[in-house]
């Protein structure tokens, strides 16, 4: 259908394929059929992979699959809008060039079904959190993302981003829902000001936790995630709202 949507974040597809990462590509996959058979839109707001980097042409094999995928969605003229989110900063011409994803580095608005939609991964939006702010400065340096590609081996990179990403997973489960809705919370008054500019929509990630919250005539959605909730946004061409996949082999969280 023309005007449909989804909308996913943090999926956070891991190099190391174990028996869960197997299962979760398998409902990911049905998911992305359902978004095929509706010749729907699908766009990715960040952190669709757990690590991505490329050295030139050369990517990750533990990622063939989903290229395979998306690839398939592609050629059936399904449309995918990529925003990169904190784990995956270096999006480079692979996506674009080979699969032909759409590929914005940044925070953007588009426009959609006669709608403006806002999208922003959602990490730096905490003003406190200066902390991360720098480091986002740095890993985001021209420099940096050379020495990044010249200077370490690819296995080595991919032994930092399993590490890093055991580190995130364990600071994840420490958070409470108290703790997720104070950093949402924060977001309202970005996505205000992002409906008086014009938006009709504000869609971020980021923070793991589904929140769907209606201003007005206007809609603030925080997707949540395909690890826990296997959540997502759907637009039907007129009204926003937040789903739940419903997976069959994995341990799933009821949306808040």
């Amino acid at each position: 259908m023309k005007n449909t949507a989804y909308f996913l974040s943090d999926v956070h597809l891991r190099i190391q394929l174990d028996d869960v990462e197997r299962e979760r590509r398998k409902e990911l996959f049905l998911l992305l059929d359902q978004i095929k058979s509706e010749n729907a839109t699908l766009f990715i707001v960040g952190d669709w992979f757990d690590f991505y980097f490329e050295y030139g042409q050369v990517v990750s094999q533990a990622y063939i699959d989903v290229f395979s995928k998306m690839k398939e969605l592609v050629d059936a003229g399904i449309k995918i809008h990529y925003f990169g989110g904190n784990h995956d900063y270096w999006i480079g011409s692979f996506l674009s060039d080979n699969i032909g994803v759409k590929i914005y580095p940044k925070a953007a608005t588009l426009e959609f079904a006669d709608k403006k939609f806002y999208f922003n991964h959602g990490d730096g939006l905490d003003p406190e959190d200066t902390g991360y702010h720098r480091l986002r400065s740095i890993i985001q340096h021209p420099l940096f993302i050379w020495g990044f590609r010249w200077l370490i081996h690819p296995n080595a990179t991919h032994w930092i981003a399993t590490w890093l990403s055991r580190g995130s997973r364990k600071k994840y489960h420490k958070e409470t829902s108290l703790d997720h809705l104070n950093l949402i919370r924060k977001n309202y008054g970005f996505a205000e000001d992002r409906f008086a500019e014009g938006a009709d929509f504000v869609i971020t990630g980021h923070i793991h936790y589904p929140k769907l919250k209606m201003f007005d005539k206007n809609t603030f959605l925080t997707i949540g995630d395909f690890l826990n909730y296997f959540s997502y946004g759907h637009f039907d061409g007129v009204n926003l709202s937040l789903k739940q996949w419903p997976v069959k082999q994995l341990e799933q969280r009821e949306l808040p």
